[in-house]
């Protein structure tokens, strides 16, 4: 038997409204982030991507919440939250698109870069599979969709130009436990 507490009114009216503040707190990180690119500096990016990941756990969150209330009951709150929802992954393609539209063809970029921009792969595919789904039918902007693909091929494009972690492994596959049990014994060299 699974147990489910029914959430009240406020409790979900604080959750857009936490939403809407992390909201506010992306737009402003990915304008520095945007600003920062141009000085070869990356880790703003990384503040970004944390707080938008912070977003989405909270939209995560309060649909769970919702989808567990009864839906005559709260169905205002669940549309504001859709509405709100759209707004946002608009808002986050947006940022991001501009981001990558910003950096340079030239630019240098970090050791690591492919393992920092490969995951927006990878919430690119998720935001087109949210959008997707059947309350947003018809109800997402074309300029959403364009901003997401755009970002995907810029995103591709950077990849293959950056530089991946270094392997410092000796084979591509890590050690037995054999064969380092067998060397432990074996005298340092001086």
């Amino acid at each position: 038997m699974v147990w489910r507490r029914g959430y009240s009114r406020s409790e979900i009216q604080e959750l857009l409204s936490a939403i809407e503040r992390q909201a506010a707190e992306a737009v402003r990180l990915a304008d520095r982030a945007q600003r920062d690119i141009g000085h070869d500096r990356f880790s703003s990016f990384l503040d970004f991507r944390r707080k938008v990941e912070e977003v989405r756990a909270l939209l995560t969150l309060t649909e769970e919440r919702l989808g567990g209330i009864n839906g005559a009951r709260l169905s205002d709150l669940r549309s504001e939250f859709e509405r709100m929802d759209l707004l946002l992954m608009g808002m986050m393609a947006r940022a991001t698109r501009g981001y990558f539209a910003s950096m340079r063809e030239d630019q240098v970029l970090p050791i690591g870069a492919r393992e920092l921009f490969e995951p927006e792969l990878r919430v690119i595919d998720q935001t087109r599979e949210r959008l997707g789904r059947p309350q947003y039918e018809g109800r997402v902007l074309p300029m959403v969709l364009e901003d997401l693909e755009a970002t995907s091929e810029m995103i591709r494009k950077t990849i293959n130009r950056a530089p991946a972690l270094p392997d410092f492994s000796d084979s591509p596959s890590p050690p037995r436990p054999v064969k380092r049990l067998r060397t432990l014994g074996r005298p340092i060299r001086q």
